[in-house]
């Protein structure tokens, strides 16, 4: 593979501590490899649905959690920061690589800024009118306990006439970083405020599906966001899958933590978990 080439990760749907932990588990290779990492785009879906929470965000108690999977979503705590997110009728982006490397550079703001154009370049040959990218801005709050992402527009995230269509967070470890976005082809107020356990405004975002005025296969999105990567970058992105080390540790990633309550509902993990994490301490 080229220096010039990206890999290239296409998933139908996996269940949300499956989905955290190959992301978790490529984030971690890319820090092994140092700045010569090569960069990785993966594009996935959501089965069954579920309700993420920020990395930093408040803990929820046994009868929410008892809530969301009465309603057959589950729940599940992400790597990166940020607010709640639904993840139910959509395609989930993930980009891993090295921070100061070409493509890349280490100001959090600067690197929000080259994803956030590959985004509306792709998702411009969707035909979708009024996508701009928001004005970039420092580091956002912190998440709150029932704030929900597609409730505000922060920095660099990509709308449609001012109303959120993309919503996006990073984690960063000594050297690599972790982006991952949520791009909604159907989200409904009423249902995304049932799982948030509060109303919801439905006028501060948009589905991809009424931005573009058409229904969207994920093959679509996925070819979009492909092309879109590609231009901005000038890469070449080829199709792979997870090396056998990346497979290895997101199976330990998912035993020790996020298949642990403890980490869903407080972001920590008991005495317990931690005896699957010899390779890496916990958070």
């Amino acid at each position: 593979m080229r220096s010039e080439a990206w890999r290239l990760i296409l998933d139908g749907g996996a269940d949300a501590a499956q989905n955290m932990a190959i992301d978790e588990a490529m984030l971690e290779a890319c820090e092994r490899a140092g700045p010569d990492a090569v960069p990785t785009l993966r594009i996935y879906g959501w089965s069954p649905p579920a309700y993420s929470l920020g990395r930093t965000q408040a803990g929820v108690d046994d009868r929410e959690l008892a809530r969301l999977r009465a309603a057959g979503v589950e729940v599940v705590r992400r790597p990166t920061g940020g607010d709640g997110v639904l993840h139910e009728h959509e395609r989930t982006y993930a980009v891993v690589g090295a921070l100061g490397s070409r493509e890349f550079p280490r100001g959090v703001v600067a690197t929000y800024a080259r994803i956030s154009r590959a985004l509306l370049f792709g998702l411009t040959t969707l035909g979708v009118p009024g996508l701009h990218a928001s004005r970039p801005e420092g580091p956002g709050r912190r998440a709150q306990p029932r704030a929900v992402c597609f409730e505000r527009l922060s920095g660099c995230e990509i709308a449609v006439s001012g109303r959120k269509l993309v919503g996006a967070a990073q984690a960063r470890r000594r050297g690599a970083f972790l982006q991952h976005g949520s791009i909604p082809l159907r989200l409904d107020a009423g249902r995304l405020g049932e799982m948030a356990g509060r109303p919801v405004a439905g006028d501060a975002f948009i589905d991809l599906t009424r931005a573009a005025g058409r229904k969207l296969t994920d093959e679509e999105v996925d070819r979009s966001l492909v092309e879109g990567f590609e231009r901005e970058f000038g890469a070449r992105l080829v199709a792979s899958g997870l090396t056998r080390d990346e497979a290895l540790r997101a199976a330990e990633l998912r035993a020790w933590r996020y298949d642990s309550l403890s980490w869903t509902r407080d972001g920590a993990v008991g005495l317990r978990e931690r005896r699957w994490s010899a390779a890496t301490p916990p958070y």
